[in-house]
């Protein structure tokens, strides 16, 4: 609070992030693509994913036709959303923000 010539102001922070989003496209793979895959993990792959991918287990923000939401990246032996949702629905993904309400540097 802001106290001035017997006035009482009540001070609100502004915050400003910066919000990168990382587009990425899927394309079907290459006949090399597909048979070197395939060697590696026993089975095909489906798609591509050609773009900056996120880090395993980083919470993100992910763009779909649908709208905005929130997901976390996991990667085993290949890239996939803990929600379920498949990478080839996705527009582009974003880090988290870092701020969140009631914290205090």
């Amino acid at each position: 609070m802001i106290y001035e010539a017997g006035m009482i102001y009540e001070a609100k922070m502004i915050y400003e992030e910066k919000i990168i989003w990382h587009e990425i496209s899927i394309r079907p793979p290459a006949e090399e693509e597909i048979e070197e895959y395939k060697e590696k993990r026993g089975h095909e792959i489906c798609y591509m994913i050609d773009g900056v991918l996120p880090d395993d287990g980083q919470e993100i923000l992910i763009v779909t036709k649908y709208g905005v939401d929130t997901d976390v990246c996991g990667i085993d032996e290949d890239y996939y959303l803990e929600s379920g949702r498949s990478w080839d629905d996705v527009i582009a993904w974003a880090e988290m923000p870092k701020y969140k309400a009631g914290e205090q540097e």
